[in-house]
């Protein structure tokens, strides 16, 4: 029996130096039966041309040009062309090892796990370093649960885990955790706000504490130009209470979350000078520390 199909999705946008690396690294993999949708997000460079190279040489690619749009933007059109039955998501400028995909199908199929994750290592251009957090024995394999990957969220101390948690790739997906998804388009970070509603829609995450994936950091990168409050969206905890609350998950983490992201919105809307999201990450401060304050009291009102 033919082996499934799996849709890797790259956004490309103005990454002519490393684009190469990055696709050679997926057509090379040991597991061939994939195709490879390179989406171009209006690059000015000579990204364009490239993702065209590669289609004249290999029938397994294909490309789409749009206007600029952000990386959602181009996830989401990623999406919307996969034909495959599993997706993966790769960056533009960082590369796979060879058996990536092997692997990541292999334990997916053998736990019948609707994910399965693995984990990274970084190479930082800025003193051309690699950051390795993983040794051989650090291996381990394992089937959680929602509720229990949900608890590794904020494990930054754990393997990194924090980040594995909130990236999209680094990952193999069914397609049909995707019937609903949409990436934030105006937003300049939109894993956090996206990767955690995919998790939820599936049965278990198949992860297994190994480093498959090469994260490239590059100085002039996305995620070194925006801001904190960009980086770590309050928007994104206060949906995750909203949903997690109602079906019976542990949400202490999330308010823990919750509390750090709104000193973070207030002293940045303050350097601004946003006055009014200010203001209302003051309101809401007040609010915690109000409410807190009468806990400590036995519930008794102040102004009794």
């Amino acid at each position: 029996m033919e082996k499934e199909k799996v849709s890797v999705i790259v956004p490309v946008y103005n990454d002519e130096k490393y684009l190469a690396d990055c696709v050679d690294s997926i057509l090379h993999q040991s597991y061939q039966n994939l195709e490879l949708i390179l989406v171009d997000d209006g690059s000015t460079d000579n990204s364009a041309q490239i993702c065209e190279d590669y289609r004249e040489r290999d029938d397994r690619v294909r490309v789409l040009h749009k206007v600029n749009g952000g990386v959602g933007s181009s996830r989401n059109a990623g999406l919307a062309m996969a034909t495959g039955d599993y997706i993966l998501f790769v960056d533009n400028d960082d590369w796979l090892a060879d058996d990536h995909i092997k692997k990541l199908y292999q334990h997916l199929k053998a736990s019948g796990a609707d994910i399965a994750a693995a984990n990274y290592t970084e190479f930082r251009m800025a003193d051309q370093t690699y950051r390795i957090w993983i040794s051989d024995d650090d291996y381990y394999e394992r089937d959680y649960s929602i509720q229990e990957w949900f608890k590794l969220q904020y494990r930054g101390d754990y393997y990194n885990m924090s980040q594995v948690f909130t990236v999209p790739w680094g990952k193999l997906y069914k397609r049909s955790l995707f019937r609903h998804i949409a990436y934030p388009i105006d937003k300049p970070v939109e894993d956090d706000l996206t990767s955690w509603k995919v998790y939820l829609l599936a049965n278990k995450v198949a992860y297994f504490n190994e480093s498959l994936y090469c994260h490239r950091i590059l100085s002039d990168s996305v995620t070194a130009r925006v801001k904190r409050t960009a980086l770590f969206p309050l928007e994104a905890v206060a949906d995750r209470l909203a949903i997690l609350s109602q079906i019976g998950f542990d949400t202490s983490n999330e308010i823990a979350a919750y509390r750090q992201r709104l000193e973070v919105c207030q002293n940045d809307a303050l350097k601004d000078g946003d006055f009014v999201k200010y203001q209302d990450a003051m309101q809401k401060t007040a609010i915690l520390k109000h409410y807190q304050a009468k806990q400590a009291n036995g519930g008794t009102q102040e102004n009794e």
